[in-house]
């Protein structure tokens, strides 16, 4: 995991490094180089409409290889669509962020590697000539199918299609100076937990219920006022080369404020030509009432791409 975290931290520096050039001796920060690479104009007025479909195969196949290995393939399909409304000072965003990977190997049943849906609307007021907004933002996050724990093949699925869902709704203020940044402080920040299916309450099945996702087996929709703060950050690393960067931060007014809900997810797209790319993905998570510790998950794949509108 060490490693993991110092790769992630080590790509992010080079998208700052990358940036720099040394003039007279002294390193210049805003140099063109930079400034090639950042959105510096402001939002355009009507609407922005922006896709990417992406289908990554990861493939193993061995045979008489004596050093030993197992056949091995996994497919995964992937959906980021943004809608864009600027029409004087208000501002309308929305994104789809839909995926689903298998993985297949000789002799064993199929896992899964990848499973989310993350829908995000929000509005926004500008203030005067500035740019920040009042905003108000809606947020769902769930998954697909049903998901195990590979580690104890004797369990049965811990999570589903909602179960958990995160409904968050927020209010504050949003900083947007371009396509490219954006920071999100929202000081009153609703955040439901949804458990749909009641059977995540029994993973042993052994009729010995349990807490799950900080509900009780009693509840089916858990309550937290809180507060978040989450940021996007997409740069140009060179050409072809594009880094999508998002963070959030929640908060619990209500109950142990200490333990907040730590999200990051990052996506490197190395495009080979205008159909085919490489995507790294890389998401830490953290939340204390799901397992407590930091959760990581990377992804590398080699595919096809259908990206529209303007990147």
């Amino acid at each position: 995991m060490k490693k993991s975290i110092l790769l992630i931290a080590s790509t992010l520096l080079c998208s700052y490094s990358m940036g720099q050039q040394v003039q007279g001796g002294k390193v210049n920060t805003e140099s063109n180089k930079l400034v090639n690479k950042l959105d510096t104009n402001k939002k355009q007025e009507g609407w922005t409409v922006r896709g990417t479909n992406t289908l990554l195969l990861n493939q193993a196949a061995f045979s008489n290889w004596i050093a030993g290995g197992i056949n091995s393939v996994a497919l995964t399909a992937r959906a980021d669509y943004e809608f864009n409304l600027k029409k004087g000072k208000n501002l309308w965003e929305n994104r789809i962020l839909m995926a689903y990977g298998l993985r297949s190997e000789e002799g064993n049943p199929s896992t899964k590697v990848e499973d989310v849906i993350d829908l995000t609307s929000k509005y926004g007021y500008q203030l005067g000539q500035s740019n920040w907004y009042s905003a108000a933002a809606l947020n769902l996050k769930t998954q697909f199918a049903k998901g195990y724990d590979y580690g104890n093949p004797s369990q049965s699925y811990i999570s589903n299609f909602l179960s958990p869902g995160y409904v968050t709704l927020g209010f504050g203020l949003d900083y947007i100076p371009n396509d490219n940044f954006q920071l999100s402080i929202h000081p009153l920040t609703s955040r439901f937990t949804i458990i749909a299916d009641k059977a995540v309450f029994d993973p042993n099945q052994d009729g010995i219920l349990t807490e799950a996702y900080g509900a009780k087996p009693t509840e089916s929709l858990v309550y937290q006022l809180g507060a978040y703060v989450g940021g996007r950050y997409k740069v140009k690393l060179m050409e072809n080369i594009l880094l999508d960067n998002r963070f959030g931060i929640f908060t619990n007014y209500l109950k142990k404020p200490q333990n907040m809900v730590l999200a990051y997810s990052a996506i490197l797209d190395l495009k080979v030509n205008r159909f085919i790319s490489t995507q790294i993905t890389a998401d830490l998570f953290y939340d204390d009432n799901q397992i407590g510790k930091l959760q990581l998950k990377e992804t590398l794949g080699v595919g096809l791409t259908y990206k529209f509108g303007k990147y």
